[in-house]
């Protein structure tokens, strides 16, 4: 019989009360904050974030102080590097290299050098160069060192000894 009693069941039933045999534990009771301590919560969570304000905008003013030295350092570089453009165009110039070229590294135009001619001389030694070769077969005289010399003069042709006279 239990198809009639789901026809029955479809139909508005009243509630019934119904005993339960579990028994409600009561909620813990919850130990409130004072409010003297909410307040002084609330005021040292304001001074904190005033604080973490202040920090953050002295940060932002220091910053914003760097930014503006940085900018007056980037015109200065920037005028500095312009001035040595214009500079360095004028070194290039071709009338500056030539001044340099003249001044300081002694170059002159193909088209103005001058050509000296120097003789040959038939003697290629002078007299008054050649002193100590000009007699070599004269009778030594003056001496042990001038004997000496004129020996070593007949021995080694290439170098030549001169000895020097002692004057008193």
């Amino acid at each position: 019989m239990t198809a009639a009693r789901k026809l029955v069941d479809h139909y508005p039933s009243y509630a019934e009360e119904t005993v339960s045999t579990v028994k409600r534990v009561p909620a813990p009771k919850r130990r409130r904050i004072p409010a003297t301590l909410r307040i002084c919560l609330v005021a040292a969570a304001c001074v904190v974030i005033g604080l973490l304000y202040l920090q953050q905008q002295v940060t932002s003013y220091y910053l914003s102080m760097e930014l503006i030295h940085l900018q007056e350092q980037v015109k200065t570089m920037e005028q500095r590097n312009n001035h040595l453009m214009l500079s360095l165009e004028s070194q290039r110039s071709l009338k500056q290299i030539e001044h340099i070229a003249r001044t300081q590294l002694g170059m002159v135009d193909p088209e103005y050098t001058a050509t000296l001619v120097v003789p040959h001389l038939a003697d290629p030694v002078p007299d008054v160069e050649s002193r100590w070769l000009a007699d070599q077969s004269e009778a030594p005289s003056g001496g042990f060192l001038a004997a000496l010399t004129s020996v070593l003069n007949k021995v080694l042709p290439l170098g030549g000894v001169e000895a020097g006279t002692l004057q008193r």
